[in-house]
């Protein structure tokens, strides 16, 4: 009986040392898989922090978009108040003292192309 327990025990010993012998490749790549997935997900991670962060700047840029072109409109606003046409005959003539010209202080000065 001893002898047909050696021969089990030499098949067990042969079946391990083929399973050693393929241990060398999985015992590479499985490391190296979960070095790559542990770097994967660190980039994963950087990349939504960064995403999140320009997300903001943007926001703040809108925002700020958003103030330039109120100032805009109050200043046409303004604009368009200072120059209206009524504003400036007034300040034409109480201030510079400016009057229109008569019909007969008009000349006509000749000067080039068809109206000359």
């Amino acid at each position: 009986m001893l002898g047909k327990k050696q021969r089990s025990t030499n098949k067990k010993n042969y079946v391990l040392a083929e399973a050693e012998v393929q241990a060398p490749i999985g015992g590479v790549a499985v490391p190296l898989l979960i070095l790559l997935v542990i770097i994967s997900c660190i980039a994963v991670v950087q990349s939504s922090h960064k995403s999140r962060k320009l997300f903001g700047q943007l926001q703040d840029l809108r925002r700020d978009a958003m103030l330039l072109e109120e100032d805009w409109g109050r200043l046409l606003l303004e604009q368009s108040t200072w120059a209206s046409p009524d504003r400036v005959q007034d300040m034409a003539v109480q201030k510079l003292k400016m009057q229109a010209p008569k019909a007969r202080e008009v000349k006509m000065v000749g000067g080039y192309g068809k109206a000359g």
